[in-house]
C-alpha cells in the first residue's frame, strides 16, 4: 500500500474559541492596556492551527505578529524577535530610529574582539531602547499589536529566560500576547504573567476536541466529504471523541480502507471499543514503505529532529517515489497532521498521543528484542555529535570573524545586527543538540550517560553557563525516581525510563544519589528548595562514604534554610555536616570542615545570634588557612574568598568596617585572579554594602554599578534583583544625607526597585523580603500608604522563607512608618495597625536576638507612651515613657546594625526631641535627671559618652 494525498490535506475548521480570543485583542484596543491569552490544550488538538489561522487572517485595525515558536533558540533573547517587530511596525525608521541606530552602531566595542557575553550585555542595553521606542510608537499612533509565542511549554522549565520574557511583555503597552502551548499544574508562566507587581491581566482558553458543528464540517471539508452516511459521521465523531488528530488518522485509514466493523456494527461505544478502534487505525504503520517507516523511527526518536537529523536517520532507505529530493521529502513530512513542526518549521516532533499508540501496540511486536530502537539510538547520537561538530565549527569561525562584522555595523545595519544578535542564540541551539544527544546516551547505557551528565555539568559550572546547566538538569531530572515531572509517557522512552530508575535504585544507589545532589544543589540555588528536598527525601545511602555524606546534609541544610518554617531543621544538618567532613583525610577535611563552619555562620546570622555567627565565620578561616598557602588549590582560595565576603558583610552589620573592607577587598582580588566573574560580582555586591553602612555612598555606588555590570553579562538574574535593591536604597540614603549620585535619584531609586521586586519575587525568592522592605522605605518618603502596603507584604514575605533579619527589619520599619502616618494626620487608622503589630514585635524580640530590634521598639514604646499620657494628662505613664527611652537608647549606643544602630541616633534625637519639648517644664527636669542617670551607671560611662553628648542638646 503507497500513501499519499491524505496525509497532506491541509485544511483548517473555524473554533468557537477563536471568538474569545478577539475579544481579547478587542479590549485591548479599546483601553489600550496589555492582556494575555493562554490558550491551553493537549497535544493535537489544532492550537498551532488556530493562531497562525487568526494572524493569516488578520484582524481590522489590528498588526498581528507571525507566529513565533519559542522552542526555536533563535528567540530566546528576544532581540531578533524586537528587530522583527520594529522592522513591521516602523519600515520607515519614524519611531524605531533610536533603536536601530544603538544596533548599527556599538561605536564602544567596534573592531575589538568581544566575548558573548560582552555581546549579550549590549543585547540586554537594546531590549531597554527597544521597550522606549515601542512606547512611544503605539502613543502616538494608537496602534495595537498582537504577538502570538506557540510552543511555550518548551520554555517552562528555562527560569532565566522565562522572568525575561515575562518582564518584557508587561513593559509592552497596547499589546495583546497570545501565548499557546500544553497545559500544565502550578502553570510558571501563569505565575509569571500574575502576582503583585504590574499583573498582567491573563484569560487562559482550554481547547478540546471538535464541536459537533465542527466535526460536520470537518467531514465537508476533508477527502471523505460525501462519502460517509450521517450514522457513520456519528459514530465515527464519537469513537475519536472529536479529537483532531484522531479523526485526521481515521480519515487516512478510510481513504485506503473500508470502514472497520467498530463503526459499523450495532451497540453502546465504551472504552473497550475506542481502543480495538484506535488498535485498527495504526495497523497502516506496520507497512515497511517509507513514511510508515519514517513515522515509527519518530515514535522512537522522541527528541525534536530538524531536516539534517532525520535525513541521517533514514538514510538507509531510498527517496519515495512522491518526493523529488530529501527538501521535498521534509516538506511533506511536516504536512501529515500527526508530525508537530516546531521552531517555525526547523524541528519536529510526533504527536505524543501517536508515539504512546505505537509504542504499546507495534513497535513491541516488530523488536522484541528492541535491537531495532538500540540502533536508532545510537544513529542518533552519532548524528547529534556530528550536527554539534559542524555547527560548533560554524561559531567558531564566526567568532573568529567577529572583528570585520563589528567594523562592518555602521554600514551594513540590519543585516550585520541579525548576524551579530544571531551568536548567543546559536550557543543556545548547541546546548539543545547536546543536550539531545546526552538524552540518547542516558537510553542506551545508564552508566556511560550519567558519567556524560556529571562531565557536562561540571563544564557548565566551569563556564558559569547557567542555561546550559539548566538544560541538561532537567533532562536528567525526568529519570530520577521521584522526578517532580509527572510520570513518564507510555512510549518507547517511557519503558526505558522506568528501567533507568529501577537500576539507580537497586544496583547503581551511589550514582542515584550522586545524581540527585547535583540537580538538588540546582534546584535550591534556583529557588526552588521544597523540590530539592523532595528530591533527596528516603535517597539510599548504602555505600556512601563521608565526603557523599557530607554532601547529602550540606545540601539538606541549604534547602531547609530557604523554606518556610524549616529553618530550625538547618542546624541539625550543618552540623551532621561537620561530622561527615571530620572523617576526611586532609586537606579535603579542612576544607569541608571550613565549609560547614561558614554555612553554620549564615544560619546563626540569619536568626540574629550574631556573636556565634563570628565564632563559626573564624573557626572556618583558621580551619582552611592551616592548609593555605603556596600552591594552594584554586578550589581552596576560592572557599577562601566565600568564607571571607560573608564574614565580611557580618562584620559590617556589626560597624566593625575596617575588618569588613580588608576581609572583602582581599576576597576581590582573589576572585579576580581566579577569573570567576560571577564570583567577583558578589563580593563586590558586599564591598559596596560595606560602604553604604559606613556611610560612603559614592564607594558603595561604584561598586554596585561594577557588580551590575558584572551580573549584566552573564544574566544572572537573581544577583541582578538583589544588586537593584542595593543601589535603589543607596540612592535615597545617599539624597537624604544630601549627596545626588544621579540626576532624579528618588525617581531612578523607585524604578531600580521595581525592578528588583519583579526579579526577586520570580527568581531570587531569598532577595524578595528585603526587596519589599527597600520599596516601603522609597515610596514611604512621599507615599505613606504605598510604602505602608510595600512593608506589609514584606512581612508575610519574610515570614514565608523564615527570614529573621528581615522579619524583624520589616516589622519595626511597618511600626515606625505608621507611627509617622499617625502623628502627622491624627489618623487613628494608622494607630491601629500599629497596635496591631505588637503581638509580632514581642514575638520576634522573643524568637530572634536582634538588638536593633530591641532597641528601635523600646524607643517606639517610648513615643507611644508619653503622646499618650501626655493626651490624658498621665504622670505614670510619662514615668513609664522616658524609662523605655532611656532603655531604647542604650541599646543601639554605640552599636551598629546594618544602616541603622549607632548611625541612626540622631535621627531617633530628633523624634524624642519633638516629644521632649511637649513635656511641662518640671517633667523636663525629671526625664534629664533619670537619663542622665541611665547612662552615667558605674563602668559604663564610656559606653554611652555618644548619648550624654545628644542630652546636653535638649537645652
Amino acid at each position: 500500500m503507497t500513501w499519499r494525498g491524505t496525509e497532506n490535506d491541509n485544511f483548517y475548521i473555524g473554533r468557537e474559541e477563536e471568538r474569545a480570543v478577539l475579544g481579547v485583542v478587542d479590549e485591548v484596543r479599546r483601553d489600550g492596556t496589555s492582556r494575555a491569552v493562554l490558550l491551553y490544550g493537549p497535544g493535537g488538538v489544532g492550537k498551532t492551527r488556530l493562531v497562525r489561522e487568526l494572524a493569516d487572517r488578520g484582524h481590522d485595525g489590528v498588526v498581528w505578529m507571525a507566529p513565533i515558536d519559542v522552542d526555536d533558540s533563535e528567540y530566546w533573547l528576544l532581540t531578533n524577535l524586537e528587530h522583527d517587530i520594529a522592522v513591521k511596525l516602523d519600515p520607515g525608521h519614524d519611531f524605531f530610529e533610536p533603536y536601530f541606530h544603538q544596533a548599527a552602531s556599538f561605536e564602544d566595542v567596534t573592531r575589538q574582539r568581544i566575548g558573548l557575553e560582552t555581546i549579550k550585555g549590549h543585547l540586554e542595553r537594546l531590549n531597554e531602547t527597544f521597550v522606549e521606542c515601542y512606547r512611544a510608537f503605539v502613543a502616538a499612533s494608537g496602534t495595537t499589536v498582537v504577538i502570538t509565542l506557540d510552543t511555550v511549554e518548551a520554555v517552562r522549565g528555562m527560569s532565566s529566560f522565562l522572568v525575561k520574557l515575562t518582564q518584557w511583555m508587561k513593559e509592552l503597552p497596547s499589546t495583546a500576547f497570545v501565548l499557546s502551548g500544553r497545559p500544565v499544574r502550578d502553570d510558571p508562566l501563569q505565575v509569571q504573567l500574575g502576582g503583585v507587581h504590574r499583573p498582567l491581566e491573563t484569560t487562559v482558553l482550554e481547547l478540546g476536541g471538535f464541536t459537533g458543528a465542527e466535526v460536520e464540517a470537518y467531514f465537508d471539508a476533508g477527502p471523505l466529504r460525501g462519502s460517509l452516511t450521517a450514522a457513520e459521521r456519528d459514530r465515527l465523531a464519537e469513537l475519536t471523541e472529536g479529537h483532531p488528530l484522531w479523526l485526521a488518522l481515521a480519515v487516512a485509514y478510510l481513504v485506503h480502507q473500508d470502514p472497520p466493523r467498530e463503526m459499523t456494527e450495532e451497540g453502546e461505544i465504551n472504552a473497550k471499543r475506542r481502543d480495538l478502534f484506535r488498535r485498527r487505525l495504526i495497523t497502516p504503520f506496520r507497512d515497511t514503505g517509507f513514511w510508515p517507516e519514517a513515522i515509527k523511527r519518530l515514535a522512537v526518536v522522541r527528541h525534536s529532529v530538524n531536516q539534517t537529523i532525520w535525513q541521517q536517520l533514514m538514510s538507509d532507505r531510498d527517496l519515495p517515489a512522491d518526493a523529488e529530493s530529501w527538501p521535498h521529502a521534509w516538506e511533506q513530512l511536516l504536512a501529515r497532521p500527526w508530525v508537530r513542526p516546531r521552531a517555525n518549521q526547523r524541528y519536529v516532533t510526533l504527536h505524543d498521543a501517536l508515539a504512546e499508540e505505537l509504542a504499546q501496540r507495534l513497535i513491541p511486536l516488530e523488536d522484541r528484542d528492541e535491537t531495532w530502537r538500540t540502533a536508532l539510538w545510537q544513529h542518533a547520537v552519532t548524528a547529534y555529535s556530528a550536527l554539534h561538530q559542524e555547527k560548533s565549527a560554524e561559531q567558531q569561525h564566526t567568532l573568529d570573524t567577529l572583528p570585520v562584522i563589528m567594523a562592518a555595523l555602521p554600514s551594513t545595519g540590519d543585516e550585520a545586527l541579525r548576524e551579530l544578535a544571531q551568536l548567543p542564540a546559536d550557543k543556545r541551539e548547541l546546548d539543545q543538540i547536546r543536550t539531545a544527544e546526552l538524552h540518547y546516551r542516558l537510553l542506551l547505557s545508564f552508566e556511560d550517560g550519567t558519567d556524560r551528565f556529571v562531565a557536562l555539568h561540571r563544564e557548565a559550572q566551569q563556564d558559569n553557563d547557567l542555561l546550559f546547566e539548566e538544560l541538561i538538569c532537567h533532562e536528567l531530572e525526568r529519570f530520577l525516581p521521584h522526578a517532580r515531572f509527572t510520570a513518564p509517557l507510555d512510549d518507547v522512552l517511557g519503558v526505558v525510563v522506568r528501567r533507568f530508575q529501577r537500576w539507580l535504585a537497586d544496583e547503581a544507589p551511589v550514582r542515584y544519589l550522586e545524581m540527585t545532589l547535583i540537580i538538588a544543589s540546582f534546584l535550591t540555588h534556583n529557588e526552588q528548595p521544597a523540590a530539592a528536598m523532595e528530591l533527596m527525601q528516603d535517597v539510599p545511602l548504602q555505600g556512601a562514604g563521608p565526603e557523599m555524606r557530607y554532601r547529602l546534609a550540606n545540601e539538606r541544610g541549604n534547602a531547609c534554610m530557604r523554606i518556610p518554617n524549616r529553618i530550625a531543621e538547618a542546624k541539625g544538618f550543618f552540623q551532621e555536616a561537620q561530622r561527615q567532613a571530620q572523617q576526611l583525610p586532609l586537606p579535603a577535611q579542612a576544607r569541608r570542615v571550613a565549609q560547614a563552619n561558614k554555612e553554620l555562620g549564615f544560619f546563626y546570622r540569619n536568626i540574629g545570634q550574631w556573636q556565634d555567627a563570628d565564632n563559626a565565620y573564624s573557626q572556618a578561616r583558621d580551619t582552611l588557612a592551616s592548609v593555605l598557602g603556596p600552591g594552594s588549590t584554586d578550589e581552596a582560595r576560592e572557599e577562601m574568598a566565600s568564607i571571607q565576603t560573608n564574614w565580611a558583610y557580618l562584620k559590617a552589620l556589626r560597624g566593625l568596617y575596617v575588618e569588613a573592607r580588608n576581609l572583602v577587598e582581599s576576597a576581590v582580588q582573589v576572585r579576580k585572579r581566579l577569573g570567576n566573574r560571577i564570583n567577583v560580582g558578589i563580593s563586590l555586591s558586599v564591598c559596596g554594602e560595606v560602604h553604604r553602612y559606613e556611610r560612603n555612598f559614592l564607594e558603595a555606588w561604584q561598586d554596585y554599578r561594577e557588580a551590575e555590570t558584572i551580573f549584566q553579562e552573564h544574566g544572572s538574574w537573581a544577583w541582578l534583583g538583589q544588586i537593584y535593591q542595593e543601589q535603589a536604597i543607596c540612592l535615597l540614603q545617599a539624597h537624604q544625607a544630601g549627596v545626588d549620585l544621579v540626576e532624579d535619584p528618588l525617581e531612578r531609586a523607585r524604578s531600580l526597585i521595581e525592578r528588583s521586586l519583579e526579579i526577586c519575587r520570580d527568581r531570587a525568592i531569598r532577595g524578595y523580603p528585603s526587596a519589599l522592605n527597600r520599596a516601603g522605605r522609597i515610596f514611604g518618603v512621599t507615599d505613606v500608604d504605598k510604602g505602608l502596603d510595600y512593608l506589609k507584604q514584606s512581612i508575610v514575605a519574610a515570614n514565608r522563607i523564615a527570614d529573621g533579619w528581615f522579619l524583624s527589619a520589616n516589622i519595626i520599619e511597618y511600626v515606625e512608618l505608621a507611627y509617622q502616618a499617625w502623628n502627622q494626620t491624627e489618623d487613628q487608622a494608622y494607630r491601629d495597625d500599629l497596635d496591631a503589630l505588637t503581638g509580632d514585635v514581642a514575638e520576634a524580640i522573643e524568637r530572634y536576638r536582634f538588638i536593633d530590634l530591641r532597641g528601635r521598639w523600646e524607643l517606639m514604646c517610648g513615643h507611644l507612651a508619653a503622646t499618650d499620657a501626655l493626651a490624658d494628662d498621665d504622670p505614670e505613664g510619662l514615668d513609664q515613657a522616658v524609662l523605655h527611652y532611656g532603655k531604647g537608647f542604650t541599646l543601639l549606643a554605640d552599636r551598629r546594625v546594618g544602616s541603622h544602630g549607632a548611625a541612626a541616633i540622631s535621627t531617633e534625637f530628633v523624634r524624642f526631641q519633638r516629644v521632649y519639648d511637649k513635656l511641662p517644664h518640671d517633667v523636663k527636669i525629671e526625664w534629664y535627671t533619670v537619663l542622665r542617670r541611665m547612662w552615667t551607671a558605674e563602668n559604663e560611662q564610656r559606653q554611652y559618652t555618644s548619648l550624654l553628648a545628644r542630652l546636653e542638646q535638649l537645652y
